[in-house]
């Protein structure tokens, strides 16, 4: 699927129902990697809960745009993604790597 933020097209994937956690990777790679190493922890009895994969933005299917010149506008770019996808929601952050240093600087925000 994809959202658009201004003029980036997001690509992402949920899977599951319930409580959304949204994964964000690391630099350089995309959500294939959230995906496969997290997807096999909820095989079992955790079906509560959705779970949101992204494309940063440069990185993926997420074509990146020359705007986009640091960590404040990627930020900016995931809150309104977030808030587009999932209104108003209670949701959970998993991050890797450099997706663990926004998703810090997110929940701090949040």
């Amino acid at each position: 699927m994809r959202y658009t933020v201004r003029d980036v097209h997001i690509y992402y994937e949920i899977h599951g129902s319930g409580t959304p956690i949204v994964m964000i990777h690391g630099w350089g790679v995309d959500h294939r990697l959230m995906k496969g190493c997290m997807e096999p922890l909820f095989q079992s009895a955790h079906e509560n809960w959705q779970r949101i994969y992204f494309d940063l933005p440069g990185m993926g299917q997420t074509k990146g745009r020359p705007w986009i010149t640091g960590s404040d506008q990627m930020l900016d770019i995931i809150l309104e993604f977030i808030d587009g996808i999932i209104p108003a929601q209670d949701f959970l952050l998993i991050g890797q790597s450099y997706g663990g240093y926004l998703a810090r600087i997110l929940a701090e925000k949040n």
